[in-house]
């Protein structure tokens, strides 16, 4: 396939952004919950920020799913390559 390299490049990238992502939501929980032990947190803005970052989190993963699943189906169409263009056999006048 002569888009592979391509396609592996722009699949790690995504994984590679989703993981950071991931990061640095849960970064900003960690930072946020320390910040409320600290002087306080207002419960009902505090849930929604902690469930949104979490939702986020959560994207992550499917992101993750999302990834492996085009790494799979690339790796098909891979194996597609030595059968997919078939030569017809040309029979030689006798």
């Amino acid at each position: 396939m002569q888009t592979t390299q391509e396609i592996t490049s722009n699949l790690k990238n995504l994984r590679y952004y989703s993981d950071k992502i991931a990061e640095l939501a849960k970064k900003q929980f960690e930072l946020d919950f320390t910040r409320g032990q600290e002087i306080g947190i207002s419960s009902g803005p505090g849930s929604i920020r902690f469930d949104c970052l979490e939702c986020i989190r959560c994207a992550c993963t499917s992101i993750e799913v999302s990834c492996d699943n085009i790494d799979a189906n690339l790796q098909s169409a891979i194996k597609q390559d030595k059968i997919l263009h078939i030569e017809e056999e040309v029979e030689e006048p006798t």
